[in-house]
């Protein structure tokens, strides 16, 4: 028998289903759930969101240890405050952790990456210095976030170096779509399987509809131009007399400052738990899943797989995609053959006055989709093969 362990890393610290958190804070669970049997601890650095250890998921909460509450705030603090970090923020959460994962029995790290470069060096760093191989799952771009902040070039060059020498010390690397997969194929030198999202959906249920739209998520850069689009055009089928509104789950006050002043047939605050989420999904007459055209943003919008769908297959009676053709989320539902998939706010009015008229129901195409794409086997299945653990 095949003994091999693993230890996970991650920066974002795997939660239960009912806190609410987004981005690999919730995907990375199913993921771990999968092969929990094989993984012999999972070493948390918490970078962004704070949570205590009642929030983690109870599956694997046994599992979890953690950098402590001081240390991961001074690496905050260095983190914006470069002039004063010299490389402690990447050096002592790895530190912190080595001890732990020098005694488990895990004999590879699977780092878990986010869309911050720091995370690839300090999940290379906690295998090097506890002797262990390590493997990277990404889900972004790593060098978004110094992209953003306005980073000297100098400074995106070193990181990029630096990216490029981690992963290619990797002995895997797995990437959340195809596209991402060639980013890295065509930037980086380095090969990749890529590992889709696992998700466990919960039976679908069945309330009222409602003419009502839902956008689940955040409404930063790569949603915001989609989402005054969709209020144009709720605007216009508004006025030949029809009373539709559009339900956002972020906070209102968030939801104005990305988005600016709300419609007053937008309702915008957050979804307290996953049954309540699961309910405004299934009630809208659709969930509206749209990325940006801006050319500027192509890169993210070609590699990042939207995680908002995984609730959106599982729960929606329709699912209305708007976004470029060389989009992730296009070309994912045409690949499938799910719909509906729209390219113009011509299409979008188009596709909106036809749910009101309609009212379609794929629901049952979704979940079968979901079910075969993925199940926590199927993820299982890549993990194993790739990893060399035993396939109980």
């Amino acid at each position: 028998m095949n003994n091999k362990r693993i230890l996970v890393y991650t920066e974002a610290a795997p939660v239960h289903h009912n806190v609410v958190a987004h981005g690999l804070h919730r995907a990375g669970v199913p993921i771990m759930r999968s092969i929990v049997e094989h993984i012999a601890g999972i070493a948390i650095f918490q970078s962004g969101q704070w949570f205590e250890k009642q929030d983690l998921d109870s599956n694997l909460t046994h599992l979890c240890v953690t950098v402590p509450r001081f240390p991961t705030l001074l690496c905050k603090a260095l983190h914006r405050y470069s002039a004063f970090d010299f490389g402690i923020q990447n050096a002592l959460p790895p530190l912190l952790l080595a001890r732990a994962a020098r005694r488990s029995s895990a004999n590879v790290v699977l780092a878990f990456i986010g869309a911050d470069v720091d995370h690839i060096i300090r999940g290379a760093r906690l295998a090097a210095w506890s002797g262990k191989s390590y493997a990277f799952y990404l889900v972004d771009d790593f060098l978004l976030s110094l992209r953003q902040a306005g980073a000297s070039k100098d400074t995106v060059q070193k990181a990029t170096k630096q990216a490029r020498e981690a992963l290619r010390g990797a002995s895997h690397v797995f990437t959340i779509t195809d596209g991402l997969g060639e980013h890295l194929r065509k930037n980086y030198g380095v090969s990749s399987t890529t590992l889709p999202l696992a998700f466990e959906p919960e039976p679908r249920p069945l309330p009222s509809l409602k003419n009502q739209i839902i956008y689940v998520g955040g409404t930063n850069f790569l949603y915001a131009d989609g989402l005054h689009d969709l209020f144009n055009t709720v605007e216009r089928v508004r006025a030949s007399g029809v009373d539709i509104t559009v339900r956002l789950t972020v906070n209102a006050k968030v939801a104005a400052r990305d988005l600016g002043e709300l419609p007053s047939f937008v309702h915008s605050a957050p979804v307290e738990t996953a049954q309540g989420l699961a309910n405004e999904i299934a009630s809208s007459l659709y969930a509206f899943l749209p990325y940006s055209f801006d050319q500027q943003h192509r890169l993210m919008v070609s590699t990042s797989f939207p995680s908002k769908s995984m609730e959106y297959l599982s729960y929606a009676r329709s699912i209305v995609v708007y976004g470029p053709d060389y989009g992730v989320a296009t070309q994912y539902f045409r690949k499938a053959g799910l719909p509906t998939v729209v390219s113009s706010v011509v299409e979008l009015e188009e596709a909106t006055r036809t749910h009101l008229a309609v009212q379609p129901d794929s629901s049952a195409s979704y979940r079968k989709y979901l079910a075969t794409t993925h199940s926590l086997a199927a993820v299982r299945k890549i993990l194993c093969a790739d990893l060399d653990l035993e396939a109980h």
